[in-house]
């Protein structure tokens, strides 16, 4: 939550490689592999999440396996596989609402709404033939983009509220708040930003609350 990549990693590394159980390596593995995915180190991401999803399917461990399947359409999405990343996204996100795994499932829909609004931006590099991977997948999602990630952020707020995971909630305010700022939506991108600042400093979730107020201070300075 403090956006301290390098000591999660260690601390990951250390759980994975000291675990006796079995399972509770799997699922130090599971979190180093996220971990790995969102500092943009995805072959490491790769290797993590498909030993998981493994160990996952050889032993029925169904509760780290749909965390895996989420990670690693977000995995796939990155590196241009659109159309199977989502995919897989939503087979986990169906995983989760049939086991009733609602923390899991507000993080999916934060990650679902962060992978739209991404369309809406244009972030990242995609390379032309990324583009002619995906052309199909493109032309279908971009016209409705912005609402499909605002619908994602909305409802992984709903859930994570029901169940108190802050975090979360932070997280999707804070995204939803940057898509409403790119959107041109001021007044509404300001309420998210301030409510995403209030539930970080709750969490002292310290990098997370520096881009919200970053963000929340930009805009004020664009009036």
């Amino acid at each position: 939550m403090r956006s301290d990549f390098h000591s999660a990693i260690e601390c990951l590394e250390s759980g994975t490689r000291l675990a006796v159980d079995p399972f509770y390596s799997q699922l130090s593995r599971l979190n180093l592999g996220s971990i790995y995915l969102f500092s943009n180190q995805l072959d490491k991401a790769e290797t993590a999440i498909e030993e998981v999803l493994s160990y996952s399917e050889k032993f029925g461990a169904g509760v780290i396996g749909i965390q895996a399947c989420i990670y690693m359409g977000l995995l796939l999405i990155a590196k241009g596989q659109m159309r199977k990343g989502l995919k897989l996204l939503e087979e986990g996100q169906r995983e989760c609402l049939e086991n009733q795994w609602r923390t899991v499932y507000a993080r999916s829909e934060c990650a679902l709404g962060k992978v739209y609004s991404q369309i809406v931006e244009g972030s990242g590099p995609i390379s032309l033939s990324t583009m002619a991977k995906n052309i199909g997948f493109l032309i279908k999602n971009v016209p409705f983009a912005s609402k499909k990630a605002e619908e994602h952020f909305n409802r992984a707020i709903e859930v994570a509220k029901e169940i108190g995971a802050k975090g979360t909630m932070g997280m999707a305010y804070l995204d939803l708040g940057l898509l409403y700022r790119m959107k041109g939506k001021t007044e509404q991108a300001q309420k998210s930003l301030s409510e995403a600042i209030q539930l970080f400093e709750q969490c002292e979730a310290e990098g997370f609350l520096k881009q919200a107020k970053e963000a929340l201070a930009s805009l004020e300075g664009e009036k």
